[in-house]
């Protein structure tokens, strides 16, 4: 058994491919289970400001909804589908949050920071940002929104864990608040996700890194693999790769969700 539960569709506009060309793909890497999550509707802009790029526009997340769910029947002799979303978690929005958050009853909610105030860190078109920036309150500044989210209660996974790392700025002291964030996620009983897509970022590796995930091994916090699919030919991808680093720090099974109930299945030997 083998599943992907961060996988992106055609109607967030940062993604191209229709649902069965990821879902053949899934099938042709071997994969038992995936999961689509969607970038969430931008509830924290005006709504004259919202857009389709990086998200699910708000009159199509219903749509969105509908057209997983159909796929799970159309697929349910091949693979299991479940239906999630990824969550942008900003500081002040709460309670407009809900309207994404309750919407549905999701297979599982991502947990993902994006923006520190009104700059999206982790977009190739404010990299120089980061020139003007102390970099180690950076990272302080994500994990304290990272937690801020954690502490609502209403997400499953954490995903992309240490994503400021993508460009290769890197932290130059010990950052506290890092293992501030896995205990609190551990509190909360949250999954961390695994992210391959770091594989494909100029930093090189997954996120999290492998000191953070023997720290979430220590803590016995559960992990799932996501592939942060844009394209179907992602889909699945570095999969290998990211099994030897969990067998490596001692992991032996993975998490996965149905109506955000976790359970848990044996890492292959292969």
């Amino acid at each position: 058994m083998l599943c992907d539960y961060h996988i992106h569709t055609h109607r967030c506009g940062d993604a191209q491919g229709n649902y069965e060309e990821y879902i053949e793909n899934a099938l042709k890497v071997g994969l038992t289970e995936i999961g689509f999550s969607g970038h969430c509707p931008q509830y924290f802009l005006p709504k004259e400001k919202r857009t389709r790029h990086c998200a699910i526009p708000d009159e199509e997340l219903e749509i969105y909804v509908e057209e997983v769910e159909s796929l799970k029947t159309k697929y349910k002799d091949s693979i299991t589908i479940k239906t999630g979303l990824e969550v942008d978690y900003i500081p002040g929005k709460e309670k407009e949050a809900l309207s994404v958050v309750e919407f549905y009853d999701w297979d599982y909610l991502f947990l993902s920071v994006h923006f520190l105030g009104d700059w999206a860190f982790d977009h190739p078109k404010y990299i120089h940002c980061y020139e003007n920036r102390d970099i180690n309150e950076i990272y302080r500044s994500y994990y304290k929104t990272l937690m801020q989210g954690i502490e609502t209660g209403c997400y499953n996974i954490i995903a992309h864990f240490d994503l400021p790392k993508k460009f290769r700025f890197q932290p130059t002291e010990t950052i506290i608040e890092e293992d501030q964030a896995i205990e609190l996620c551990k509190n909360f009983n949250m999954a961390i996700e695994l992210n391959t897509a770091g594989y494909r970022k100029p930093i090189g590796e997954a996120y999290p890194s492998e000191d953070i995930l023997r720290k979430c091994f220590q803590a016995q916090i559960p992990i799932c693999l996501g592939s942060d699919a844009h394209r179907p030919d992602e889909v699945g991808k570095n999969f290998k790769t990211a099994l030897d680093l969990l067998k490596k720090v001692g992991y032996t099974r993975l998490t996965q969700f149905n109506k955000k109930r976790k359970t848990s299945y044996p890492i292959g030997k292969e």
